[in-house]
């Protein structure tokens, strides 16, 4: 899986297909970070949600881990502050245990089939202190009516286009939740987008 053939469009890409929604969903509960002391930003992108951070958090050390080194490239490009940029694959490599209290993985947990998403998610929960919180921000699967059928149509298009221009190995979403509880993590406060296509999560380790 690579990003790199999409980092030079993805801007465009995320206005045309999502406008302003997926910016919004990423925000919404910044909040919750305001007394984070080493954030760690997994798959961040362009750098759209490391700005809106910097704003808000103009001094806290963020380290930023993304596999594509374009898109590393282009967040650095927006970088201000203490920031550490790495490339790196979180299902090959292992973070230091125990490094960060505020983990933010926007866009990037539904990339992932069961199998390799369960491995990612244990390698950031493993890397977090023990009163960590945790910003997830995905396309999400409704759990009936027509905002289902909606949803299931938009993701067979996501999965399929995402495949052919990154290589994404996911056929379709797997809901990370269980896994995040199975680490300790739980659900302090969800927020729908979109008729529920995409969520906004904040989970905090009891």
């Amino acid at each position: 899986m690579s990003f790199d053939r999409l980092a030079p469009h993805y801007r465009w890409l995320e206005r045309v297909t999502a406008g302003g929604v997926l910016q919004r969903a990423r925000i919404a509960h910044l909040a919750s970070l305001d007394t984070a002391e080493n954030i760690l930003l997994v798959g961040e992108g362009p750098g759209r949600f490391l700005t809106a951070l910097r704003a808000r958090r103009p001094d806290v050390p963020i380290t930023v881990l993304d596999a594509s080194a374009r898109m590393l490239d282009m967040a650095r490009d927006t970088a201000v502050g203490p920031t550490t940029f790495q490339q790196l694959d979180l299902t090959e490599e292992s973070l230091p245990p125990g490094s960060w209290d505020a983990v933010v993985s926007h866009c990037f947990l539904d990339c992932f089939a069961s199998a390799k998403l369960e491995r990612v998610s244990a390698n950031l929960a493993q890397a977090t202190t023990p009163k960590a919180d945790w910003l997830i921000t995905d396309f999400a699967m409704p759990a009936a009516g027509w905002q289902r059928a909606r949803a299931r149509f938009a993701h067979a298009l996501m999965y399929r286009t995402f495949r052919i221009a990154a290589n994404l190995e996911a056929r379709r979403w797997t809901d990370p939740s269980y896994l995040l509880s199975a680490q300790g993590f739980e659900l302090h406060r969800r927020t729908p987008f979109n008729h529920g296509l995409i969520r906004a999560d904040h989970w905090r380790r009891a």
